[in-house]
């Protein structure tokens, strides 16, 4: 807050006023601009920090889930196997082939909390709009591909929870029942490889401009 102060002795004429005007005008500006300056210092340091975290935050995701790909590929090829098992269960096969595949989903959120504290203070404003649309596009593949993997989840807690209580004594018409959902977690964990590697190559553009 800037304060003005009334002169300390009587103004006597238009010159002493002029003169006094023109000293508070020029004391104005100058703490105007100072404060404007200190300000845009700060604004250029939280751009900066936030810049950094977020960039941080895609380099640490995009490791995460380079290391994950093979393991959501191993989970795709038990569900194409539970599959075939579960056909063969419904056509009614005496000599159907056990299932001895251990389901397992490995949920694995990924972090968007630099996006996320950027975006609610308010300093993605201080940003170029071309640099916050980068970085937009970023964490809307990343939200996409979580969206797809709390799916597939769902589909793996109904599958594991029915093949581990009944697949010695399933009757044909159980596992018919089931064929629907491990079709779709395929497609689900289908999905997640097509919108990881969405992802991931949202990640380098990002880490490359």
């Amino acid at each position: 807050m800037l304060d003005v102060h009334a002169p300390e002795h009587r103004i006597g004429g238009f010159r002493d006023f002029a003169t006094h005007l023109m000293t508070i005008t020029v004391g104005l500006l100058i703490a105007l601009t100072l404060e404007n300056a200190v300000e845009g210092l700060h604004h250029r340091h939280l751009r900066r920090e936030a810049e950094e975290n977020i960039t941080q935050e895609i380099r640490q995701n995009r490791d995460l889930l380079t290391g994950a790909a093979a393991t959501v590929v191993s989970e795709r090829a038990d569900l194409m196997a539970l599959d075939t098992a579960l056909e063969a269960k419904a056509s009614g096969l005496k000599d159907a082939p056990a299932f001895s595949v251990t389901l397992a989903f490995q949920e694995s959120p990924i972090p968007d909390a630099a996006w996320q504290t950027a975006s609610s203070t308010g300093v993605l404003s201080f940003m170029s709009y071309e640099e916050v649309e980068r970085f937009s596009s970023v964490y809307k593949e990343q939200s996409l591909l979580q969206v797809e993997e709390e799916r597939a989840l769902d589909d793996y807690l109904e599958l594991k929870s029915a093949v581990k209580a009944h697949w010695s004594d399933m009757t044909p018409q159980q596992a018919a029942l089931l064929i629907p959902v491990v079709q779709r977690a395929i497609g689900h964990v289908a999905g997640m490889l097509a919108f990881g590697q969405g992802t991931l190559e949202s990640y380098e553009k990002a880490l490359k401009e």
